[in-house]
């Protein structure tokens, strides 16, 4: 990927605020306008921020791996739980960079995330410290694929389903429910 992130050498600056932009902006393009933790659009009156997945690197060791693109909402339940996770696993093995081991671990059915293996507890770990499935985020997720399948999606069929979701990307929030619940693959909607 080029990345114009890496290309420039952005790093999150304490203080500077226009470089801190050009940041937020540069990672809210490469990630096609999605908040990386709720999955959710970004609207025009959505107030995204950087979010530093590993908030003890911050103006430290910081670097382009650690940074993400979230809903406010998203990144101040997120340092809630900080101390709780700090030294955690997936600090270090950081296996949701890699999305094939992503979708191997972690599953989605029914409204939750959910770790594929039982005792993988460092996938239980990362979906509690993300607010996977914190109660707002799972209610609007919830709200979203019943609109879709009640009010947009009915009755088409899987390719008129892409077809339509292809025209109207803001419809995409919750992307991996969409997939699960209509069983689609969506994944070209998003290059």
């Amino acid at each position: 990927m080029d990345s114009e992130i890496l290309t420039q050498n952005l790093i999150y600056k304490k203080g500077q605020a226009l470089n801190n932009e050009l940041l937020r902006t540069a990672l809210i393009k490469e990630q096609k306008g999605y908040c990386a933790y709720s999955e959710k659009h970004f609207s025009k009156i959505d107030s995204p921020e950087v979010e530093h997945f590993d908030s003890s690197k911050k103006y430290k060791n910081d670097d382009y791996y650690n940074y993400y693109a979230v809903i406010r909402r998203m990144n101040q339940d997120k340092v809630r739980k900080d101390a709780k996770y700090a030294g955690n696993s997936f600090f270090t093995t950081l296996f949701f960079q890699d999305p094939t081991a992503l979708n191997q671990r972690l599953g989605y059915a029914d409204g939750y995330y959910y770790a594929k293996n039982k005792d993988d507890q460092e996938a239980k770990d990362l979906i509690d410290y993300l607010g996977f499935n914190d109660s707002g985020l799972y209610q609007e997720r919830k709200n979203h694929i019943s609109m879709l399948r009640d009010d947009i999606l009915y009755g088409l069929s899987k390719e008129d389903k892409i077809q339509y979701l292809s025209q109207r990307k803001h419809l995409l929030s919750f992307i991996t429910a969409i997939e699960a619940e209509f069983d689609l693959d969506l994944s070209s909607l998003l290059q």
